[in-house]
């Protein structure tokens, strides 16, 4: 075997399960396809974790991550993970060669669902610099985060919202407070890309827009494991608890994949989850 546990995913959830299984002496390692910290990336500010009163921002919440990552001397593999097959252990396949390991951790986070339009983008790390003006679609949680996020590095954002705006209402006062974030009601219609501009068709009428960033809902991205049911997988973080995507909640369900991991190897009660 090349590890006791295969972790996939780099964010909150794979990050805090292999540093608890550092502590218990277990080694693993973690497949990340981009950068560390997966959707948290995004955030514009973490409020709710008990640790930072004042909240952090998502880019410095990385950082600790990264932190994490050296103080434990994790090992991070940096490739696609195009297939796992469960044959007695699991068996990670990347495009460079093949990974065996007893336990499978999967944290591998969410999918956004998409548009069905080209131009679209789907996470603020994909905008680079300045920009003009910027359509985000959707309203809920991410959307009005993203909007806060591009308000410093955008003239005006436009936020188009379906029916109603269901994000946090303290997300909402944050966002009602910047000049240059304007909520509309609409629908979108179509995209028509224009150079480096594109003419964004809506029910509420045109807008030329320099980026387009959708926000309208994430799927579990757990295809990966699809048919495969064993005692020694844990699905965990976003990838389990898609709807409510909170940073606390998936560091916990990683602590908790490593401690019954151990417990698996220690005390015979693999299986016998709480």
């Amino acid at each position: 075997m090349d590890a006791l546990a295969g972790i996939i995913g780099a964010g909150p959830a794979g990050i805090s399960t292999a540093v608890q299984l550092r502590r218990y002496d277990l080694d693993s390692i973690v497949f990340e396809r981009s950068d560390i910290g997966g959707l948290v990336r995004n955030a514009y500010l973490i409020e709710n974790s008990m640790f930072f009163p004042g909240g952090i921002r998502g880019k410095d919440f990385v950082n600790l991550l990264r932190e994490y990552v050296r103080k434990y001397g994790l090992r991070i593999i940096h490739a696609y993970v195009k297939k796992v097959v469960k044959n007695g252990n699991f068996r990670i396949m990347t495009d460079g060669r093949e990974y065996e390991f007893k336990y499978l951790v999967v944290a591998s986070g969410t999918c956004p669902r998409r548009l069905p339009y080209d131009g679209v983008k789907y996470h603020i790390t994909e905008i680079d610099g300045f920009r003009d003006e910027i359509l985000i679609v959707g309203g809920g949680d991410i959307a009005l985060d993203y909007a806060l996020s591009m308000s410093e590095r955008a003239r005006r954002v436009t936020v188009l919202y379906r029916s109603r705006i269901r994000a946090l209402p303290a997300l909402v006062r944050y966002v009602r407070k910047r000049g240059n974030i304007v909520l509309k009601k609409g629908e979108i219609r179509g995209i028509i890309n224009k150079g480096d501009k594109k003419r964004v068709l809506t029910t509420a009428g045109g807008l030329e827009v320099d980026e387009v960033l959708a926000a309208i809902g994430r799927i579990p991205n757990i295809d990966i494991v699809k048919g495969i049911e064993d005692k020694r997988l844990f699905i965990i973080g976003d990838a389990k608890n898609a709807p409510y995507r909170q940073t606390t909640m998936a560091i916990g369900d990683g602590i908790k994949a490593a401690m019954d991991i151990w417990r698996c190897e220690n005390e015979d009660t693999c299986g016998d989850r709480q």
